[in-house]
């Protein structure tokens, strides 16, 4: 039970995440881009899941922990370079941004298989991910609006997946 309430978690803080990653700027409309990441996290999470419980149950959950705080760090710095004030974090061009996604979420999904975490929570997890985008949006909505802190906006997503790959390694 602890184990499923530590995943939520995790979920909840990647939604908020991503969530402020596609929300910073805006250049597509807001429900396909929130189509389009829900999408693909309930597809390459629930792939991970099956094939981290049929195929890699023998894969020590340490190194999976790493891999994933690697991953974080990796999209930190990705997200970082391919930042533009006109468009945000998500070009409108090319697909390397929704491909590092995939690959995080599938390292995800590998985790939650290896702690035989059954399938099904994935019905648990989506609404979990969709609320972490939601809070995301809002906040940033607030910090925007704020004359303050709205140059600290662009910081938040690379800041949040930092924290992802802290919160792994703990």
């Amino acid at each position: 039970m602890f184990d499923l309430l530590m995943v939520m978690f995790f979920i909840l803080i990647a939604g908020i995440a991503v969530g402020a990653l596609i929300t910073t700027k805006l250049v597509f409309a807001w429900n396909v881009i929130f189509t389009i990441t829900g999408l693909l996290f309930f597809f390459f999470v629930w792939v991970g899941m099956l094939l981290g419980g049929w195929v890699f149950g023998w894969f020590p959950a340490p190194v999976l922990k790493g891999t994933i705080s690697f991953l974080a760090i990796i999209l930190a710095v990705l997200f970082f370079r391919i930042y533009h004030p006109s468009y945000g974090f998500i070009p409108t061009q090319g697909v390397t941004h929704w491909g590092a996604l995939a690959v995080f979420f599938f390292f995800i999904g590998l985790e939650m298989g290896t702690m035989e975490i059954s399938a099904w929570s994935i019905l648990l997890f989506v609404p979990a991910f969709a609320a972490g985008i939601m809070v995301s949006a809002w906040v940033t909505w607030k910090l925007k609006s704020t004359m303050a802190f709205r140059f600290l906006v662009q910081y938040v997503p690379i800041l949040l997946f930092v924290f992802i790959a802290v919160l792994k390694l703990v």
